[in-house]
């Protein structure tokens, strides 16, 4: 356990949104153990076969990253988000198709393995969450390595439909109205009512500068996850006795997003909320 603790503690910072990254020999959890209180029927899969397994069904391990936990034993068990390639998907307009699994081995969260888009212009990655592309949810109780390689498996014949949602986003113009609802809605993604005002939208990049939907979104995602920016948020004064007697804004620079699994939540409502957009 000493060996894997010290693995993390080693962990450099990403530049997608400067937090910890794992590799899958520091990963939680490389060797056979579990957590007190978890049921008997939990099943515990080391994550060094869960990545070999689905490297035999065909994709390379990519990038990972990692919860946080307070003691060794929480953070070998932590909640983490890996990401793997695939060398025989083609590429689509600058964009790296992944395959993007959640686990831990606290009880804390499923076996989940979706899609994942690399945007290789800005090293920035993105996670799908559309009514027809969807993720693939195993329980572990019962969980194991068949279940493992048929899910990863089943990825790779799907990555047609991701594929052309690119397409079909990036053929989809949007106009000034609808572009700036779209960063607003994905601003509350993030911030919630307090969300008053940002700029979103304005380009980091040559490429950027159009206005169909994969750009646009691509634009705003980056926004919201990355920070940067100026944003004025409301904020909320209660007296003593908790009544609310004043409502203020105040402007601050925009954070980056850290930790694993609030990347990916908050990645996922993204994309479903831009999915609406995808009129045509």
């Amino acid at each position: 356990m000493r060996s894997t603790w010290a693995a993390i503690s080693r962990t450099t910072k990403t530049n997608m949104y400067s937090t910890n990254t794992i590799t899958p020999d520091s990963a939680p959890c490389t060797t056979v153990t579990s957590l007190e209180g978890l049921s008997p029927r939990y099943s515990h899969i080391p994550t060094t076969q869960i990545v070999q397994t689905i490297r035999e069904a065909g994709w390379e391990f990519a990038s990972g990253t990692a919860r946080a936990g307070r003691t060794p034993e929480r953070i070998a068990h932590a909640a983490h988000v890996l990401r793997f390639s695939n060398p025989n998907l083609p590429q689509v307009g600058g964009n790296r198709i992944e395959a993007v699994l959640l686990n831990s081995h606290d009880g804390s969260t499923s076996f989940e393995l979706g899609f994942g888009i690399y945007r290789l212009a800005c090293a920035n990655g993105l996670v799908v969450r559309t009514a027809t592309v969807g993720s693939v949810r195993l329980i572990h109780s019962g969980l194991n390595l068949d279940s493992v390689f048929a899910a990863a498996r089943s990825l790779v014949d799907r990555a047609p439909e991701v594929s052309a949602t690119i397409e079909r986003w990036s053929n989809t113009m949007v106009g000034h109205d609808d572009s700036l609802e779209l960063s607003s809605r994905m601003a509350k993604a993030r911030w919630g009512d307090r969300f008053v005002e940002a700029d979103l939208l304005s380009p980091r990049r040559h490429e950027d500068t159009r206005n169909d939907l994969w750009t646009i979104f691509n634009r705003a995602q980056e926004s919201v996850m990355r920070g940067g920016m100026p944003v004025t948020l409301r904020r909320y004064h209660h007296n003593e006795v908790g009544e609310l007697p004043d409502i203020f804004e105040t402007t601050r620079k925009a954070t980056a997003i850290r930790g694993a699994l609030k990347q990916m939540r908050l990645n996922q409502d993204l994309f479903a909320i831009a999915s609406e957009y995808a009129w045509n």
